[in-house]
């Protein structure tokens, strides 16, 4: 992502003084946010997000079933809709830069590399977050309105938090991938592939236990309801998987040649 400068810390001064006011970090985040607001295709991808949410809510049986299950089968609105989306937007992030050839001039403004790559996972995982939020709202609200049934407002926040922070981990996934490949195309066939297909395979072909498949362990801890809750520890191969990519992502970027 990228976009003309502003005055103050948004400005293009000379690297050593950026740093010293902002620091690098700092620094890329404003750039990455003044970026980010000028263009069009993250923002249409965060509103197809909420979109499906909304259909997936209209489409969902919400009659004969509790509240608490009602909102459980809407989470599919992220787990099986919606992370491909916000995938993409994490895909975006960098592998825009590439297909535009954008990324030179990132760099050359910003003045040091250290600082781009987690500024921009920190903007992708934030942004990701409030959508992904909007959308377990919306989910929330459907219940009353449509199921006609009260929802557990403790159950509902634990649940709802789960398949937030699955969301943000795939589109963190996707921006390690366009970081790691440097091809968007490739990076959303990947991020979509491995949870529908490979790792599916994986387990049947060789017996792999369905609880240590990242994306599929993490999307089942989202989707936990009848009472029982998430199991938060479903979650932790998927965040190493996360953690392990966008090391490499860090580590290529600051060696490749932009």
């Amino acid at each position: 992502m990228t976009a003309p400068s502003t005055p103050g810390c948004d400005a293009a001064p000379p690297p050593v003084a950026a740093a010293g006011r902002c620091g690098a970090i700092g620094r890329a985040l404003s750039y990455e946010w003044f970026a980010l607001r000028s263009l069009r295709t993250p923002w249409v991808l965060c509103g197809s997000a909420v979109a499906a949410q909304v259909l997936v809510d209209l489409a969902v049986g919400r009659d004969g079933t509790s509240g608490l299950r009602q909102f459980a089968g809407g989470t599919v609105g992220v787990t099986l809709v919606g992370f491909v989306l916000l995938a993409a937007f994490g895909v975006n992030a960098l592998g825009g830069e590439y297909r535009h050839r954008t990324l030179t001039r990132t760099v050359l403004t910003l003045g040091a590399r250290r600082g781009i790559l987690p500024a921009k996972a920190m903007l992708t995982g934030a942004v990701t977050a409030s959508v992904a939020t909007v959308m377990m709202l919306v989910n929330a609200l459907s219940v009353p309105v449509l199921g006609k049934t009260s929802l557990p407002a403790a159950e509902a926040v634990a649940m709802g938090g789960a398949a937030v922070l699955y969301a943000v981990l795939c589109a963190l996934v996707g921006l390690a991938l366009a970081g790691v490949t440097r091809n968007s195309a490739l990076s959303i066939a990947l991020v979509i592939l491995w949870p529908v297909l490979l790792e599916n395979l994986l387990v049947l072909t060789t017996g792999f236990g369905r609880n240590l498949a990242p994306f599929g362990a993490a999307a089942a801890q989202a989707r936990a309801g009848g009472g029982s809750g998430p199991q938060w520890l479903l979650v932790l191969p998927l965040a190493v998987l996360t953690t392990v990519l966008l090391t490499v992502a860090g580590v290529l970027f600051r060696r490749r040649d932009v």
